[in-house]
């Protein structure tokens, strides 16, 4: 597995050399509404898109696992509350049990 992992690095580096030889070129990176106006190579725009994705995916599994995580700490918490219940239910048909049986003998 380790090995796998390896080659997929060495295979993404390989490919992101590729991009930056091949797109090195300076572009002009602007955004009309604002007066933000940068000179950056072209594959800095293909790595920074890349960068945003990854950020944004990475933010969206956050707010999964926290969502999970509470959805599992409330079930588990309704569980405790269950088991609570049914120990409590236990414990009283027992007594009920063991007061009927105190008024017969063994004999009986």
């Amino acid at each position: 597995m380790r090995f796998i992992f390896y080659a997929a690095f060495v295979l993404f580096t390989l490919l992101c050399i590729s991009i930056a030889v091949s797109n090195s070129e300076i572009i002009n990176f602007n955004l009309k509404p604002l007066t933000l106006n940068i000179a950056i190579p072209a594959y800095m725009l293909v790595f920074l898109g890349i960068m945003v994705g990854l950020l944004g995916g990475w933010i969206v599994s956050i707010y999964s696992g926290i969502h999970h995580a509470r959805r599992h700490r409330l079930a588990n918490k309704k569980i405790s509350e269950l088991e609570k219940q049914l120990n409590s239910l236990n414990s009283s048909t027992i007594e009920l049990s063991n007061s009927s049986n105190r008024g017969k003998s063994s004999s009986e």
